[in-house]
């Protein structure tokens, strides 16, 4: 059924590593996923994945794992981010193999398939000649809209729905797309709760959360509007 789209949208999305020292060490982790949303190197994911590392970390752009290694890793460079929305828009200054993606102009509807994209489950160590080491693998989970929602975590607000898969850790900031390979919204977080049965026993039950793509276009529009009108202020426009 994705078949189609995975292939659309296998060159808009990428891991975002970030690395720091630890005991005179270097250290090098994923922390979510990003993907293009221009093919000049703008790309949005989530703010917490770019929050998250400890004190002193670098961000970075290997590529488009496991298609496309970018050797040397490119950093990161910030251009906003919308904490309350937990949106975050950076750049990757490269020009090769970057595809922007196609946002919907639809509306969900409950029932309605999608997919989510991300890199969970990471492994990355450092050998002894400082090289990095990694197993990162995309991983694709179809899944439907269960119901239009608005959920906080940690006074992040998401305005869009629940789907009927966890979003695993490393998935944040992954698209979530239809079947045309239209992006329909962003990885964000998983809702836990406990059900009980019949009988009393509880059912751990999980779902995950994301926002709507309308968040993610008027956080773009906005940005290439405002980066416009600094274009036209300048001297000599």
């Amino acid at each position: 059924m994705f078949a189609d789209a995975v292939a659309k949208l296998s060159a808009s999305i990428f891991p975002i590593f970030f690395a720091f020292e630890q005991d005179g060490s270097p250290v090098l982790s994923v922390s979510g996923t990003g993907f293009f949303v221009d093919d000049s190197g703008l790309f949005v994911t989530a703010d917490h994945i770019m929050t998250c590392a400890p004190a002193g970390s670098t961000y970075y752009y290997y590529g488009n794992l496991p298609d496309q290694l970018s050797q040397p890793a490119v950093e990161i460079e910030r251009v906003t981010s919308d904490p309350g929305r937990d949106l975050y828009l950076g750049r990757v200054a490269r020009r090769d193999y970057m595809r922007g993606v196609e946002l919907s102009r639809e509306t969900v509807r409950p029932g309605d398939s999608v997919c989510l994209v991300g890199y969970p489950m990471a492994e990355v160590s450092i050998n002894a000649n400082r090289g990095a080491v990694a197993n990162v693998r995309r991983y694709w989970q179809p899944t439907f809209v269960l119901d239009v929602t608005q959920a906080v975590v940690d006074s992040r607000v998401y305005d869009g729905y629940l789907v009927g898969h966890p979003c695993f850790s490393g998935m944040s900031g992954g698209p979530v797309f239809d079947v045309e390979g239209k992006v329909r919204g962003m990885s964000a977080a998983t809702f836990t709760r406990s059900e009980p049965d019949l009988t009393g026993e509880l059912t751990i039950v999980k779902n995950g959360i994301v926002l709507d793509v309308e968040h993610i276009r008027a956080f773009v529009e906005r940005q290439r509007t405002a980066s416009a009108g600094v274009l036209a202020t300048r001297p000599g426009r």
